[in-house]
């Protein structure tokens, strides 16, 4: 029987969190090839409740702490003072484990940020190690927006960009007998039999989106298309996948709640009727302009812990230039029909958008304050620069020599736009009044 290993890498970076991350192309993959008849491997680098390590503590909602350990920083970040780590399953503990795998025929690697990639040139050499004839293919996130940088990296023999479906030739290359089909809507559950433990789900109602924000890549990932499946399908799928022991439920969807009437409200009012003990999380944030009265209702009868609705900026150009999807009137009016249907203060968060280049400290002291007067807890996006957006274009050169330029710390603390720590201690000191 063909083998395929599927594996997630390790992440180097000066800070990394588990806020319900898991790489859910690979667990669709999976399922997709277990249809097929191929024997899907898999390691996880970054899973937390591996039996390869002593489990960090998670919180009550399934988040929690990596393991790491300090490395030495590449030399791009020589000025800034902080450690630089290596998140994730130690690189000799996860080494004996593979080793003791059958070889398999083919083996993908999936990417996520673009400057995590020396995660993936530390993997690729070991897998190269192990399994010197065997092909080592790189895609995912990293491999379609620097596709050119992600050709050079040793120990990789192709690179893959866009959608899963781009596979196929790579599977006909190799002489393996499968077809992906990755039209969302016929897409099969996820594959979480990967893992031998698990605290929560991600999944997906819609893939795609139909905004086209300046400084985000969505677009470019899934060639434009945003499609979604039927809400009464997606409530079998989560029932599946929760079974009777998990209970926390994180949506990936970049686009959540647009078109709600359609979709998230139907597949919410069957969740009503159920009067599960069950939680939704949405860690991508989510469109002020939908939160109407009776989705908020919803929301909150459902038990949505913390929605984070995304503001980005409180300053009215920067909202026009971005894609204008919100302003400040409809981010006000969501926050109030949060509150009407029972949130309190504090039990719900906004995210803004700090370091881009067109911001100016007192625009985020402003859209700080606008967020707290609202009883909104404040959570800081680090802004980093994303190849082929529309941002990309007004970004220096000196950023686009290296994909480790885009790191978000590195960018905000060398871009000199403003004093970084100086507002996330502003933000924090706020959010401490909303404590509950």
């Amino acid at each position: 029987m063909t083998k395929i290993l599927l594996v997630n890498p390790p992440i180097y970076d000066f800070a990394a969190y588990d806020l319900w991350a898991k790489p859910l192309a690979l667990l669709y993959l999976s399922s997709m090839l277990k249809q097929q008849n191929i024997n899907v491997q898999f390691f996880d680098y970054m899973d937390r409740l591996s039996p390869l390590i002593k489990s960090p503590e998670s919180n009550k909602y399934g988040c929690g702490h990596y393991i790491k350990q300090i490395i030495q920083k590449p030399y791009i970040f020589k000025n800034i003072e902080r450690n630089y780590y290596r998140f994730g399953i130690p690189e000799n503990t996860a080494t004996d484990y593979i080793k003791k795998l059958p070889v398999p025929n083919l083996i993908i690697i999936n990417s996520v940020m673009t400057y995590w990639y020396l995660g993936i040139i530390e993997v690729a050499k070991n897998l190269k190690e192990i399994f010197p004839k065997t092909p080592i293919v790189l895609g995912g996130i990293y491999a379609t927006l620097c596709y050119e940088h992600a050709k050079t990296l040793k120990n990789i023999d192709d690179v893959v960009r866009g959608s899963l479906d781009n596979f196929n030739d790579i599977f006909k290359k190799y002489n393996i007998d499968v077809i992906i089909n990755a039209n969302f809507e016929t897409m099969p559950i996820p594959d979480y039999s990967l893992y031998n433990k698990l605290e929560y789900i991600v999944t997906r109602i819609g893939l795609g989106c139909p905004f086209s924000c300046s400084y985000c890549a969505q677009k470019i990932l899934n060639n434009g298309i945003f499609k979604r499946k039927h809400p009464l399908i997606v409530k079998h799928e989560i029932d599946y996948l929760i079974g009777n022991n998990i209970k926390n439920i994180a949506f990936y969807d970049d686009a959540l709640f647009y078109k709600a009437d359609d979709n998230i409200k139907i597949l919410l009012k069957e969740y009503v009727k159920d009067n599960k003990q069950i939680y939704f999380h949405t860690p991508n944030g989510l469109h002020a302009r939908y939160v109407d009265k009776e989705l908020a209702e919803l929301m909150f009868q459902t038990n949505f812990i913390n929605p984070r609705v995304s503001l980005e900026t409180s300053n009215n150009e920067l909202q026009k230039y971005s894609d204008n999807k919100v302003n400040n009137n409809l981010f006000e009016a969501a926050i109030n029909n949060l509150v009407k249907a029972g949130y309190k203060k504090g039990e719900y968060t906004s995210y803004l958008l700090v370091g881009h280049k067109y911001q100016k400290l007192e625009d985020i002291k402003k859209s700080i304050d606008f967020v707290h007067s609202l009883g909104a807890k404040v959570s800081l996006s680090e802004y980093s620069p994303i190849p082929l957006t529309k941002d990309w274009e007004k970004i220096d050169e000196k950023y686009k020599k290296d994909p480790l330029y885009q790191n978000n710390t590195y960018y905000t603390l060398n871009n000199n736009i403003i004093d970084i720590q100086q507002i996330k201690l502003y933000a924090k000191e706020l959010n401490k009044k909303l404590q509950i």
